[in-house]
Order: C-alpha cells, then structure tokens, then sequence
C-alpha cells in the first residue's frame, strides 16, 4: 500500500510538471533570478516551485499569488488546480488579476474554456489588456515600466515586491498628487507689493542660499524656502516657504497669490544649484526681450547635469538658437507663457517632463518661441541620486515615484520624450 502511495504521488508530481511545463503560467528565468538568485538555474526553477517555493508563497507569474489564492478560495488550491479547474476561475489570483472580471471584460477574445490569466500572459498584456477593474496595463507598461525592454519580466520584479496600494492606473496617481499638494501651506514671509522692477528671478532655495545680487539688477528676487521657514532678511524682494518641490511651489503661487508673479513681464525659474551670475541673468531678459520669446535657456557646461544632451556645450554652439524645448532646471517663462500654460505645473510633483510638457503647449499656443542662448553657459553639477538623494526619499515617502509621473503625461498627452525629442530647430 505504502508503495502504491509513493508511485501515486510520484506519477501526480510529474504530471503536474508536465502541465505547468506546457502552460504559460509559469516564467522560469524570472522566478530564478527573483529566488534563486540567478538566471542560470532557470531549468531548476520548475522543480523548486513545485517541491517547496509555492509552499513558500514564492510567485510562479507576476499575477499568481500562491498565499492569496489559498485566502481566497479558503482551500489549499494551487497554480495547477487553477489551471485544470474551471471552477476556480471565479477567483482572484492576486491583487492584480481579478480571473471573473477579465473573463467578462474579454469574452469575445478567449476561446472556449481557455484559462483566463493564460490569455492575459500571453495575449491580453501584450494587447493592452487589463487584468482587473483598477490595473491599468497600458499605465503599467507606459509609466511603471516605461523605460524596461522586457516590460513582463519587469512585472515579475515589480508585482512580486510592491506594495498593493501604490498608484496603479492614472487617476490614482493623480489623486495621490492631489492629496500631497493639499497637504502644502503656503507662507508669504516678505512681498513688497509695489513692484520695483520689470522681471523676476524665482528661486527654489534651501535654508542656507546667501547669494546677494546688486541693487542696479533690473529684476525682483523671489526665495522659496522648501525645508524651513523663511527669514524675513534673507537677501530677496519677496520670501515664501512651502514644504513642497518646485512645481508645486509655482502651482501654489499660481493657484493662491497669482499678483505675485503676473505682474512681471518675464520670470526665470532658478534651482539654487545652477551656477549663474547676476551679468548672465540680466542677458537673458535681455534677450527674452529682444526676440519676442516665450521659453529661454542658458547653455549649460559640458560637465553638467542636464536630461537632453543638446543643451549642453559644445553641441549648444553659440548665438540664439530655436529649440524644441527646456529643462525645468532654470527656463525663463514670458508672462503670457506662464499665464496660459501655467496649468502644466499641476501634472506632476517631481517636476520630471513638467518641462518638456511646457515647452509643447507654448509651441502649440504661440509658434516657434523657444530658444537656447548659446553664449550664456551655466553650471549645474549636482548629480540626479534618484536612489538615495534626499529629494527622491522625501518623495518615496509619500509614495510617488518620478519616473512614473513623467510616464503618466507622456501618455496622457501622447509626448514622445525621449533623449531626441529636444533639437534644434530651422531659423525662420
């Protein structure tokens, strides 16, 4: 009897490896290198799920959840009882596959009696196909994993890992902005309401800026302090705080005191860690001025940190250049620009492709308004840490994600924003 239960079970085993083996639900190299710890033992990795990784509630796909699947069912069911099992279809397997409602969203596409989360890995993810009512895939493959080539395989590291309440659609990404920004106050520590001068220098300062421009400048100095209250003798014309990113400081302004800044008739939008003197700022008001433009930039050194390899020198060249966009580090913005495209700063909290989307509504609103001043050469050599810099940890915390957000409008405004998309465009 003992050996008749051995061979059953045996015979049972290389069945169920059989199945699995033949199925799609399995991702053999994924589920080595997430627990085995590397791609070599692919081959092995069928045999470890079944002998003790499910056990384990290791996930043989992105959208299988060994322990989930259990709580759900209330049954010790496994990956290959819900592939033979029709009657388990009713379930959720994860937090991100729903099996009835893709089911029903996408009867016409599945053949009869076709396991559903085999259609979603093989057909529905590559399609676009959502797997539940609140998983977006196209917001998962243009935004969560926009950058990754094999963007399935990246779902493997990303589901088996993330907390189930990050964004997972673009409403809720933009609903988590929207609760982060209504969280600011902002804090006006100095305004002269009378203005002083034609033209603005916005800057998104740390508590110890001490940069101290002359009093023949020909614009106003605007500190925003990010990390602490303002002083009302720090060297500006007006002093606010707001514990927020740039463009939700701009926003804030915009929204709550837009007197602040519509009455200059350009303003330039500074991080304080690009180095610029007070000669090269009053040139490039100059030169806003002189050419009618809506969006302007300083070059930027060859060692500096920049997104688009075009702004930077010696490919920048020289004289006055029509360009296809900024960077959102130090643009100058026209008063009509900032009245009409402001709205821009409320797409995002990191500020990435802010900038890229600006620079698409002034050419769509106003023509060929941008320029690179070639002869103005700026530093910014603070490097982008999105790992472990202070900026991306203060956004972690609040679970948002830049290069999400950037994907989010690239494809909510079909922007194609890649390295290329900035380039110089044909003198009139």
């Amino acid at each position: 009897m003992a050996i008749r239960n051995v061979h059953k079970i045996i015979i049972g085993f290389f069945r169920d490896y059989r199945d699995l083996l033949k199925s799609n639900l399995f991702m053999h190299s994924a589920y080595s290198l997430r627990y085995l710890g590397t791609r070599k033992l692919s081959l092995l990795s069928l045999l470890h799920y079944l002998i003790v990784g499910e056990r384990k509630g290791n996930f043989p796909n992105p959208f299988f959840s060994p322990a989930f699947f259990a709580e759900e069912t209330a049954s010790p069911a496994r990956l290959v009882d819900y592939l033979r099992n029709v009657s388990l279809w009713d379930y959720r397997t994860s937090e991100f596959f729903d099996s009835r409602w893709y089911i029903e969203a996408h009867s016409a596409e599945l053949a009869s009696c076709e396991n559903p989360l085999c259609h979603f890995l093989s057909e529905g993810f590559v399609k676009g196909y959502d797997p539940c009512q609140r998983l977006s895939t196209d917001f998962f493959r243009q935004a969560i994993s926009r950058d990754r080539y094999d963007r399935l395989e990246f779902a493997f590291e990303y589901f088996t890992k993330v907390n189930p309440d990050v964004p997972l659609n673009i409403q809720e990404l933009e609903a988590l902005q929207t609760s982060f920004f209504n969280q600011i106050e902002l804090s006006v520590i100095k305004h002269t309401e009378l203005i002083k001068r034609r033209f603005l220098v916005f800057i998104q300062s740390g508590r110890n800026y001490s940069n101290v421009f002359s009093s023949a400048r020909s614009f106003d100095v605007l500190l925003n302090f990010y990390d602490e209250s303002g002083k009302e003798d720090a060297p500006a014309d007006i002093i606010t705080c707001q514990k927020g990113t740039k463009v939700t400081a701009v926003r804030k302004i915009l929204e709550e005191r837009p007197e602040i800044l519509f009455l200059y008739e350009a303003i330039l939008f500074l991080d304080d860690d690009v180095i610029i003197s007070e000669a090269q700022i009053e040139s490039l008001f100059s030169i806003q001025q002189g050419f009618g433009l809506d969006l302007l930039q300083a070059s930027l050194t060859k060692d500096s940190e920049c997104f688009f390899p075009v702004l930077k020198q010696p490919r920048a060249g020289s004289g006055i250049r029509p360009i296809s966009g900024v960077e959102i580090m130090m643009p100058l913005i026209s008063q009509r620009a900032i009245r009409e495209c402001g709205w821009v700063f409320k797409e995002s909290i990191s500020g990435w492709l802010v900038d890229f989307l600006l620079s698409s509504e002034v050419r769509r609103k106003f023509g060929n308004t941008i320029a690179l001043a070639g002869d103005i050469v700026c530093s910014h050599l603070r490097a982008t840490d999105t790992s472990n810099g202070k900026f991306y940890q203060f956004l972690a915390r609040y679970g948002l994600e830049p290069t999400v957000e950037a994907g989010k409008i690239a494809m909510k405004y079909k922007l194609n924003d890649k390295m290329s998309a900035v380039y110089f465009l044909p003198v009139a």
